[in-house]
């Protein structure tokens, strides 16, 4: 079975058609057995994600900074809740749990997984792919800049090929579908 590291917002006022994808991604997930190893708040798409791994049996690992720990942000849906002491460290421990890692649409937060989890990638520390979950062109913008910093040879274009731009929550499953079988 999978870990998947899942990256996503935390805000509770984005629209509904994310909340809905990312239900549609967990339940998947959860039927399939699978874990996602997330960063464990009671807030937006993260707690949307693990209440949906649940309830259809799969199982969620929060990884959550001693901060937002005694601020009492803990996800009740966690299996087990992983308390580290800052966001470096959070950002390292799933890098080493997960198999695999998706990014849903987020803010800073999940910009900032997003590049650590590449530059980890390009100077060797892990050889996992990154399915960058462009819903409604949300990374778009992030798409042609790393196209563009290729191009400008900033950065290795083969390392491109473990970036995986998916659309829709059925183009994610079948890369995670692909992934699995890989790792048999």
């Amino acid at each position: 079975m999978l870990k998947i590291g899942i990256f996503c917002s935390s805000s509770n006022n984005i629209a509904p058609v994310y909340y809905e994808q990312t239900a549609c991604l967990g339940e998947w997930i959860g039927k399939q057995k699978h874990s996602i190893v997330y960063g464990g708040t009671t807030q937006g798409l993260m707690e949307c994600i693990a209440q949906n791994v649940k309830k259809a049996g799969g199982r969620a690992i929060g990884v959550l900074p001693q901060i937002m720990y005694e601020s009492r942000l803990g996800s009740s849906f966690a299996d087990q809740l992983v308390i580290t002491k800052d966001l470096t460290e959070r950002k390292d421990k799933i890098m080493e749990m997960a198999d695999v890692f998706v990014a849903l649409p987020g803010g800073f937060g999940t910009l900032d997984e997003i590049f650590y989890i590449m530059a980890a990638g390009q100077v060797g520390y892990h050889n996992k792919p990154l399915l960058l979950f462009n819903q409604n062109d949300f990374y778009q913008p992030l798409i042609r800049q790393v196209e563009q910093m290729s191009l400008e040879r900033f950065t290795p274009i083969n390392y491109q090929k473990r970036i995986i731009v998916v659309n829709t929550t059925d183009e994610c499953i079948k890369q995670l579908k692909i992934f699995a079988e890989s790792e048999k």
